[in-house]
């Protein structure tokens, strides 16, 4: 069960993603840390500018996690639309709370089997 949690699947794409492999995770903070960059701050340039930008910011963010092209794959068909990339994300950001909550639940259980009954940690 726990390796189906480590794909993201998405517009028919299979996207390894394993939060509990310490590359993984300085990937994912390093794309974290480039989509807060890379984020348009506000519409003085015009609103269809900001939602390029935007959407831009998201392609970036998937490439630098999954490698270069992967944003390509994602949003094949689907022009800068605000909405949409969001939605993406929040799809994304549900896989990963998916796979942390799983991680949390193994942990937990392991804790409970294993620890003291005074001893929880």
């Amino acid at each position: 069960m726990k390796d189906d949690l480590t794909i993201w699947h998405i517009h028919g794409l299979e996207l390894p993603l394993d939060i509990e492999e310490a590359d993984t995770v300085e990937k994912y903070e390093a794309a974290l840390a480039q989509l807060e960059q890379d984020m348009p701050e506000d519409k003085s340039a015009g609103v269809a500018a900001y939602i390029r930008a935007y959407c831009k910011a998201f392609r970036t963010f998937y490439d630098t996690l999954f490698g270069e092209g992967t944003a390509e794959q994602i949003f094949s068909g689907i022009p800068d639309h605000a909405r949409r990339y969001t939605a993406v994300y929040g799809e994304f950001l549900t896989f990963v709370a998916k796979q942390a909550a799983q991680s949390q639940a193994e942990s937990m259980q392991l804790k409970k089997k294993y620890l003291p009954k005074g001893g929880r940690r």
